[in-house]
This record gives C-alpha cells, structure tokens and sequence, in this order.
C-alpha cells in the first residue's frame, strides 16, 4: 500500500472507529454519553479553582460552544452546576454535582470492565504503539489548529 493510501485509511479508520466507540460507549455509560462521561472525568481531574469554560474546552480540544452546550445536558441531567465566577463576571464556574460522583462510583467497575473486554485482543505491544501514534497525531493537530 502506498503511504498516501496507508494515511487515508488511517484518517478513515479513525473517523470510523470514532463512530463505533460512540455507539459503544454510549450503551455502556447509560444515563450520559460517552463524551458527556469524558466531559465529567475531565473537568473531576481539573483543579476546582480551575474549572471554568474557557479552561474546560481547552483541555477537552472543544469550542466554547460546544462545551457549552455539553454543560447545559449535564445540567439539566444534575451532573453539573454552572455558574458565574466569583472573580470575574464574563466566566462561567463549573462544579460537578454529588450526582456526578455518586455516578463515577456506581460505574466505574463495569465501564473498567467492559474496556477491558475491549482491549481484550489487543496486546501490550500493539496497544503501546497506537498510544505512540496517536499522541503523535493530537500533537500534528494541534500544530495545525
């Protein structure tokens, strides 16, 4: 295969399996989605003081808007309160719920084991390179950004 062929079934592949993950993921999380539960593990990961918008779609690689609006779901669902910073009127504050925590709790076990099954055939030489390759592309997108 010629690279440029190799590099659009890559991009193809990606976009695919992006695809199938959601659907998976999605019937694995139950009540949120797979990217509303990676929303709330990242912004649990965020120092408090530091959970604003603007700081949350940085670190997810998303819009403001598209952050927004994932915030507006988890807020209505009572995963997350949105509020305006104390400091500075124009940010909004984020805080996560103890809905979201006792969430974490209750799912953490079969979401660990059901990626598991998912990694299942893959070995530890192969899973090792994918993280390679793509910390590898995140980086090559974010030049180009």
């Amino acid at each position: 295969m010629r690279r440029t062929d190799a590099e659009e079934y890559c991009v193809g592949s990606v976009l695919n399996l992006a695809n199938k993950l959601q659907v998976w993921g999605d019937e694995v999380t139950g009540e949120v989605t797979l990217k509303q539960l990676f929303l709330l593990l990242s912004i649990a990961k965020m120092p408090a003081n530091k959970r604003t918008l603007q700081a949350i779609a940085d670190n997810a690689g998303s819009s403001r808007q598209n952050i927004k609006k994932m915030l507006s779901q988890l807020k209505e669902k009572d995963y997350v309160q949105v509020e305006s910073s104390f400091t500075d009127a124009r940010s909004l504050q984020v805080a996560l719920t103890p809905k979201a925590y006792r969430y974490f709790e209750a799912t953490t076990e079969n979401s660990m084991e059901a990626v598991g099954k998912l990694f299942a055939q893959i070995s530890d030489n192969d899973l090792n390179a994918t993280i390679q390759a793509l910390e590898k592309l995140q980086i090559a997108l974010g030049r180009n950004a």
